[in-house]
């Protein structure tokens, strides 16, 4: 006999997890976000750069 666990609909398991205050805290911090989007926009400048050499 096979140990199986047993997964019931819409328990917790299907529901991602809460996240905690200090990941709240940067979602909404606009200086990290304005700094998180120019390191953004440099990997992507450094992409295209370095495809059309």
């Amino acid at each position: 006999m096979e140990n199986r666990l047993i997964i019931t609909k819409y328990s917790d398991q299907y529901y991602p997890p809460t996240p905690n205050n200090f990941t709240l805290f940067l979602r909404r911090a606009i200086l990290f976000q304005v700094v998180r989007f120019f390191i953004l926009n440099y990997k992507i400048f450094k992409m295209l750069v370095r495809g059309h050499s």
